[in-house]
């Protein structure tokens, strides 16, 4: 038997949120951005301490994208479902993506 799925998993569960949830893509972009360039220009972990930061905000932002989903992880963008952080940060703060 097959399942048949709505063509609107991926979007929010509601129309009241689209607004958050177009600023958590931006967010979460700009985020990753900016992550890249501190990658780009670290010397022995000068960084770590900025890019931890960037890597909770990320974070956060691909958790909440999650719950206003229909659908949940599993309607993520690609590059939030991929996302991981650069260096360890404890489990329970990372979304269920993250092995």
């Amino acid at each position: 038997m097959k399942k048949s799925y709505s063509p609107n998993y991926g979007e929010p569960k509601y129309k009241s949120q689209s607004l958050v949830f177009d600023r958590l893509k931006e967010v979460f972009d700009s985020a990753i951005k900016e992550r890249d360039e501190l990658l780009l220009n670290q010397k022995n972990n000068e960084n770590k301490d900025k890019i931890v930061k960037i890597d909770l905000k990320i974070a956060m932002c691909v958790k909440k994208r999650a719950r206003l989903t229909k659908g949940g992880y599993s309607y993520l963008p690609e590059q939030m479902y991929d996302w991981e952080p650069f260096y360890e940060i404890d489990k329970r703060l990372l979304p269920k993506t993250v092995s």
